[in-house]
């Protein structure tokens, strides 16, 4: 039997020796009536009070190896939890290498298209009679956004009320107190503005919106797949045909190299000239 399954069996019997001295407590004026009858009572009062002493310190004991056993079960899970990660680390620690190795060679492969194509694309354009139209790049046609230009959707002609001195649009039409024959006012007194009716063309319309160009391809950045740093660093680009100076360079540096070895001298100071003799 488990700390806990007996710790719940003594849960069950202090509950059942608490309704029974309940029970206990109240016979306790029938049974004073007689002595006989009192001492057996006093005598099964005294064995459940004992009990219940009895459970309530087994029950404390039982908890205390019962939170033991559940640490012990935690720490046991959290090693078997830690040594399927350590496997499922390795496992995608290689994945991540031959992964990411594969991605950059596709990336860097369309590095060089797209600065080839692009490289074409000013020659072209540099060349082009007046009735061609300059080349699109690639890559603006796969991510970049065209503009647009304002499309109208609906005209209407509509009267509104404006400043009748100076011409002004009233900003808040609902304020003005139409006197007829096309002429309002706003306020009293001195405070008092005339205001007129005046014809106007009501446009409803989608904005003009500029192009977008996307940020250019070879200035990405491609994480090396079995180290630290990059294996194609586009940020340090200005200009395209710095891509393919970048590409070069980092396939330098990936290339297999010695270690260097360096010499250090350090005093030992507890040993004597005259040892050094010896």
């Amino acid at each position: 039997m488990t700390n806990q399954t007996a710790l719940d069996k003594a849960r069950a019997a202090l509950e059942a020796v608490e309704a029974e001295l309940a029970a206990l407590q109240a016979t306790k004026s029938e049974a004073a009536r007689d002595r006989a009858s009192f001492d057996e009572w006093r005598a099964k009062s005294a064995a459940a009070t004992a009990e219940h002493e009895r459970l309530i310190a087994l029950i404390e004991t039982l908890k205390q190896e019962a939170a033991a056993d559940d640490a012990l079960e935690a720490e046991a899970a959290l090693r078997r939890r830690y040594a399927v990660k350590v496997t499922a680390n390795a496992k995608l620690a290689t994945r991540i290498k031959s992964d990411v190795a594969k991605a950059n060679a596709i990336m860097l492969g369309l590095v060089r298209d797209v600065w080839e194509s692009a490289a074409e694309d000013v020659e072209i354009n540099a060349a082009l009679p007046d009735d061609l139209e300059p080349l699109v790049p690639a890559d603006f046609i796969a991510r970049g956004r065209p503009g647009l230009e304002r499309q109208e959707l609906k005209r209407t002609r509509v009267w509104l009320w404006v400043n009748s001195r100076g011409g002004g649009l009233i900003g808040d039409q609902d304020v003005v107190t139409d006197h007829g024959d096309g002429r309002g006012r706003i306020g009293q007194g001195p405070y008092t503005v005339i205001c007129t009716h005046a014809l106007f063309d009501q446009a409803e319309y989608h904005p003009a919106e500029s192009a977008e160009r996307p940020e250019a391809l070879w200035q990405m950045r491609l994480p090396r797949p079995d180290g630290p740093g990059f294996a194609f660093d586009g940020t340090r680009c200005n200009y395209p045909s710095d891509a393919l100076a970048e590409i070069a360079l980092r396939a330098r540096a990936q290339e297999p190299r010695k270690r260097p070895t360096e010499v250090e001298l350090r005093p030992v100071p507890s040993v004597a000239v005259n040892e050094e003799a010896a």
